[in-house]
């Protein structure tokens, strides 16, 4: 059958049409050629199930300007329903209603689908400014993202490189059984007012059984951020992070729950430097009765220390002289079980704290085991502050040199 709409590749012409169309023609697998400058799309390619897209590894694949979309979304059965939690209020009902648009039960899942290849570049700067900060949502339709998957399973992301998106770079909800792998970052600038929420890979609810491995480049957020408490809202459970690598990055991983359960997350192999916090257990909606809740958590092989932050990292700060410390346990978070294993520390930038849990916080058991710390700075550094309880602390080849405050 003759395709009715011609792939151009000049990064002038819309070549969402005939993609879409190669998507839609009933094959398994849609290879696309190398293009003559680039991809350009002004509205989501669609993927069903039992589908690869493939592309060359580095042909670009463009947003067009004022496309103001995502450049990905899973193929999904429209079912309105009411699905916003009620502590969603204002502006997160917002931000959510896309998901109520979308609103599958559970066996219409799409599932078994690929993504291979490719320079994504949502062009960011010619696109809308970011919602969450301008509140412009336009009755839920404009997010920001890059990629949306949401109710899917069976599914593998790899071999591409994300670039300036306006917020998270790839959104999963309600995902399970997938692998996020070998994923480059080219993150040159924000949005403004503000630039932040520019995750690299985020998950919200009700995601489990993931392999999310070898992220490379800065983010301007989390490069990885598993937050139960927001979009489909629940449980993350059964997540293997492992490689993180930056430079000058806010963030490896942040988990964040307010009553849901995060558990069995293995994180691993993560290097570079970072100017909020290496890894951040956070509850964050204190408005919310209850713990968040957080058990069977390794951190295993840290090789990472802190960075300055840049004139327009700091525009969100409200005290510019809060530092956060390399791991940081917010107040209000309830852990059953965490083990830092192989952390090494090597800081010239920032004397803070490498573990500090706040005032609030529960731990039942922590396990630290060799922990390497290098002071390169002119003053001391506190490797534990307890502010918090931490029930039963087990401590295994320390430095004798370093210094432990429980508050």
């Amino acid at each position: 059958m003759e395709n009715k709409f011609k792939l151009y590749g000049d990064g002038i012409h819309d070549d969402y049409p005939a993609i879409q169309e190669m998507i839609d023609s009933g094959v398994c697998e849609v290879s696309l050629p190398a293009p003559e400058k680039n991809y350009l799309i002004t509205k989501p390619l669609t993927i069903p199930s039992n589908f690869k897209l493939k592309l060359p590894r580095y042909a670009e694949i463009k947003l067009a300007d004022n496309a103001n979309c995502f450049m990905v979304q899973n193929k999904t059965v429209e079912k309105p329903a009411n699905r916003m939690p009620d502590y969603f209020t204002g502006d997160y009902r917002d931000f959510w209603h896309f998901v109520d648009v979308l609103s599958p039960e559970p066996e219409d899942a799409c599932c078994n689908f690929e993504i291979e290849g490719g320079i994504w570049n949502f062009n960011n700067k010619k696109q809308k400014t970011n919602p969450i900060i301008t509140k412009q949502f336009e009755g839920g339709n404009y997010l920001g993202h890059g990629m949306f998957f949401y109710n899917v399973r069976n599914f593998r992301l790899s071999n591409m490189t994300l670039k300036d998106p306006v917020n998270y770079s790839i959104l999963l909800d309600r995902a399970s059984y997938f692998t996020v792998e070998n994923i480059d970052l080219d993150f040159n600038d924000g949005t403004l007012p503000m630039i932040v929420n520019m995750d690299a890979v985020h998950l919200d609810g009700n995601c489990h059984y993931g392999v999310i491995r070898n992220i490379k480049g800065a983010a301007y957020d989390d490069l990885v951020a598993l937050n139960a408490h927001e979009g489909s809202s629940g449980d993350i459970t059964n997540i293997e992070i492992d490689g993180i690598f930056a430079e000058g990055c806010h963030s490896a991983v942040r988990l964040l729950t307010a009553i849901h359960k995060v558990e069995n997350i293995s994180i691993s192999n993560i290097y570079g430097t970072y100017y909020q916090y290496c890894i951040g257990f956070t509850k964050h909606y204190n408005n919310i009765e209850g713990d968040g809740y957080f058990s069977g958590i390794s951190i295993n092989n840290l090789y990472a220390s802190k960075s300055k932050r840049l004139p327009r990292q700091e525009a969100h700060f409200e005290d510019k002289n809060y530092h956060f410390p390399m791991i940081w346990v917010e107040g209000g978070c309830h852990i059953k079980d965490l083990a830092v294993t192989n952390l090494h520390r090597s800081e010239y930038q920032n004397p803070i704290e490498t573990l500090r849990f706040e005032k609030g916080c529960v731990v039942d058991n922590l396990s630290i085991k060799n922990l390497n710390l290098e002071n390169h700075t002119d003053s001391p550094i506190t490797n534990l502050t307890n502010n918090g309880m931490i029930k039963n602390l087990s401590l295994e080849d320390i430095t004798e040199d370093e210094i432990f405050n429980n508050g």
